[in-house]
């Protein structure tokens, strides 16, 4: 399976973008996992005391 982008003269394509692009995408996802993923351990630590 081949994926290819149109590019649009309106919007150039700039590879430092896409990489800022996917690094706030990577980030993201280890933002929610670390705040789903500590939640519950942070509220059972003040529910036990």
């Amino acid at each position: 399976m081949t994926t290819q982008s149109i590019t649009n003269p309106k919007y150039p394509v700039c590879a430092r973008a896409r990489r800022m692009q996917d690094l706030w995408l990577v980030s993201s996802f280890g933002l929610w996992a670390a705040i789903l993923g500590l939640s519950p351990v942070l509220a059972f630590r003040l529910l036990m005391g």
